[in-house]
């Protein structure tokens, strides 16, 4: 008689109870890909902040010379409602490449041992940024790709963008003023590029803030600027 109980009570799950268990484990193992997910984000923005701040530091240290050549802007202070012009340039980064707007700049990252190319390349470049002129070598040379119709200089390396989800691209400005005195600026989209960096303001003050550039204004162009 006890032999018979005990087999009576030996019975598996019901239907039910295996649906509930399914779903349990269902809802907890995508708990945990979302928290590896953002975990392993995190771990790749905290890569580009740090690849930011090497940028930073490279166009920092460079000396621009009288006859730099940057883009032409103007804008006027929200606060103080004087119009202030500049020559601007910038390293831009995405998730394929990295652009200098100048020969400036991209000295600035050879200097810096953050991208890589052949003496003659380099001599090349600060040729160009004496002269005042823009020269494109053929490539590619190490790290320099040459890309016909953009007057950048394009680079590849493992500086490339690697956040997924907060930004696909950033970028660091350099602004130069009219007394020869340099400023920075960065900023970050996370936007669907249409037509290169894409205006993203809330994006681009946490980035600017995140690599050190607190108190920034927002200006016109979507940038920041300390």
């Amino acid at each position: 008689m006890k032999e018979s109980t005990q087999k009576n009570n030996n019975k598996g799950f019901t239907l039910v109870e295996l649906i509930i268990v399914i779903a349990i484990l269902s809802i907890l193992a995508t708990m945990i890909g979302v928290s590896v997910i953002r975990y392993i984000d995190k771990a790749r923005q905290s890569m580009d902040i740090n690849n930011a701040k090497l940028i930073k530091d490279a166009v920092t240290a460079h000396a621009y010379p009288s006859n730099f050549q940057g883009q032409n802007i103007s804008f006027t202070d929200p606060e103080t409602h004087e119009t202030e012009s500049y020559k601007r340039g910038w390293v831009y980064v995405d998730t394929t490449e990295i652009r200098c707007s100048d020969p400036s700049t991209a000295a600035a990252m050879i200097e810096a041992g953050l991208v890589d190319v052949s003496d003659d390349t380099y001599l090349g470049i600060i040729e160009a940024e004496e002269n005042g002129t823009l020269w494109f070598p053929d490539g590619p040379d190490g790290d320099y790709k040459f890309r016909s119709g953009i007057n950048e200089y394009v680079f590849k390396n493992k500086l490339t963008v690697k956040a997924k989800t907060t930004w696909n691209t950033y970028q660091i400005d350099v602004y130069i003023d009219d007394i020869g005195e340099l400023h920075l600026g960065a900023s970050a989209s996370n936007t669907i590029r249409t037509n290169g960096h894409e205006k993203d303001e809330k994006t681009a003050k946490m980035f600017a803030e995140r690599i050190g550039l607190d108190g920034s204004k927002v200006t016109p162009l979507g940038e920041q600027r300390h």
